[in-house]
């Protein structure tokens, strides 16, 4: 059996490595957010063990977190699934009823109704899509849980979509903002329970303000001007 480890996707934050059916993550700063990282990392943990989302499972649940060569680490199972960006429409349909999914499956649990249990990085990386398809069948990293209002969850996702729409440089404005409201229009209404959409909407606007997407800034600033309208 080899031992070798894989290097993974992790984000801006961790280190992550597939070594045979187990993912091995080290956690950036992980002392300092131990008390968020243990948390996300027991929800996540909830999600693969009770539910039928595809999400990480614990390799040892007594250890959700565990010092190792001076660094703070989780060891998962595997979850099978694939990583897709940028989203298309069909994905960006099936990944909405998948949140849906899940937000159900933590609130009926948890007795929530007002402060959901957010993932509130739902988005490209985190959502397993099914082989071959295009189906939404799993979500990870749960290392930015919070408890919530669910327009902040969709509002965080929203962000995403909007800034991996695909644009070319010679498109109008208004040829972009087509493409923008569909891709808003899908997700929302594919996402079923109940949700204030005026908030949805100042979410959006929140994240896309205030966070930095690199190279992606330029169509970030005109997804702002797209749903800057949106907020009166």
């Amino acid at each position: 059996m080899s031992n070798k480890l894989i290097r993974l996707f992790g984000g801006h934050r961790n280190r992550v490595f597939r070594i045979d059916g187990k993912v091995k993550i080290v956690w950036k700063d992980g002392f300092r957010r131990q008390k968020q990282i243990r948390e996300g990392v027991l929800v996540e943990n909830f999600v693969a063990v009770h539910t039928d989302i595809k999400s990480r499972m614990l390799v040892d649940k007594s250890k959700p977190v565990e010092e190792e060569n001076g660094e703070l680490v989780t060891y998962f199972n595997y979850a099978e699934g694939e990583i897709r960006y940028p989203w298309n429409l069909e994905e960006i349909s099936s990944a909405a009823r998948l949140l849906e999914r899940l937000h159900a499956s933590i609130d009926t649990s948890t007795h929530q109704r007002i402060n959901h249990c957010l993932h509130l990085d739902f988005a490209r990386g985190n959502v397993l899509f099914q082989s071959g398809s295009f189906n939404a069948i799993g979500v990870i990293d749960f290392e930015t849980t919070a408890k919530g209002p669910v327009e902040q969850e969709l509002g965080r996702s929203l962000s995403f979509i909007l800034v991996d729409t695909p644009c070319e440089v010679y498109e109008t404005s208004q040829e972009k903002f087509r493409k923008l409201e569909r891709r808003s229009e899908l997700f929302l209404t594919n996402y079923s329970m109940p949700y204030r959409k005026e908030d949805v909407v100042k979410w959006t606007k929140k994240y896309l303000s205030g966070d930095d997407f690199g190279n992606l800034n330029s169509v970030r600033d005109v997804a702002i001007q797209f749903i800057n309208p949106l907020t009166y």
